[in-house]
């Protein structure tokens, strides 16, 4: 009874872990996931992955327990068997000496003298009850194993989505941190081009317009986003302007026909060339309010 509680509370434990991926699938599942989240996902889930690998090996040595004490039984049961093979042999010989007796003698040997009967138990009975409780035993122990080859399935399907999910993660962090190299990189070459006028039509090195400033730093980066404004909003997906981190573009008048464009700072600023006469500077979404955003990176 003891060792089947063990057993279903490690269970119960696997079920619990089990739970805790479909929460922790659920978080995954985010939209956009911060640096301190990814890492959090990950230390919980190698966590997991360990309580798990100590679970699965628990399964494993009790498993091997069970064998050893199912061969042991399977044994016993043989040497028992061939006891009691023998046993009923000598009673069947012995049966057939008592048959040639008298009924008179079989009757006198059967009353007892003065002297107390002591009665002996019959050891085939013993043999034969023996084998019967071994037997159940050793069902037992099949069963018990039965269960365990079950959980330990179970776990190691467990084990394999944890991997894939600390894999994906760590995926997503080098691409994030790509994208985050990237978006520096953008706005640094932006920012080194601060204070240089406004000219219609020029993309560098000393005078710019807004979407030969923007061309000229996703170059930088090694991006090819196009030269006009029409061409550098068909390069990414359409988002809100609240949404605009570092390295999103920022557009203003409608879709197909925008007529200026700022490379976003992701704090509810951005860069960019404005007009003649103007300097290439950062300005606020407040005070020159984008129409739309689009994330390239």
């Amino acid at each position: 009874m003891k060792k089947n509680m063990i057993i279903t509370n490690l269970f119960l434990s696997c079920l619990a872990i089990s739970a805790g991926l479909l929460l922790s699938n659920q978080v995954f599942a985010a939209p956009v996931e911060t640096s301190n989240t990814q890492e959090n996902i990950i230390a919980k889930s190698s966590q997991q992955l360990s309580q798990l690998k100590e679970t699965k090996q628990h399964f494993s040595n009790k498993k091997k327990t069970n064998d050893t004490q199912v061969s042991t039984i399977e044994k016993r049961i043989k040497i028992i068997q061939l006891d009691l093979d023998q046993l009923e042999k000598i009673k069947t010989a012995g049966s057939i000496s008592n048959s040639a007796s008298s009924k008179e003698d079989q009757t006198i040997s059967m009353i007892p003298d003065s002297s107390t009967v002591t009665l002996k138990a019959d050891p085939i009975v013993e043999k034969k009850e023996q084998l019967t409780e071994l037997r159940q035993k050793q069902d037992r122990l099949k069963e018990d194993n039965q269960s365990l080859v079950k959980q330990q399935s179970e776990v190691a399907k467990q084990e394999t989505q944890l991997s894939e999910k600390i894999t994906l993660v760590k995926k997503q962090q080098e691409e994030q941190t790509k994208k985050m190299d990237t978006s520096s990189t953008i706005v640094a070459a932006a920012k080194t081009h601060l204070g240089k006028p406004y000219v219609y039509g020029a993309a560098g090195p000393d005078t710019f317009d807004c979407s030969g400033l923007v061309q000229v730093a996703f170059t930088a980066a090694g991006r090819s986003i196009g030269r006009t404004t029409v061409d550098q909003e068909s390069a990414g997906a359409t988002i809100s302007v609240s949404e605009a981190q570092a390295g999103d573009l920022v557009f203003w008048g409608s879709h197909g026909s925008t007529h200026h464009v700022g490379i976003s700072l992701g704090d509810g600023t951005y860069i960019h060339a404005p007009v003649p006469g103007d300097v290439v500077q950062v300005a606020t979404v407040a005070s020159y309010t984008p129409d739309f955003a689009v994330r390239v990176l």
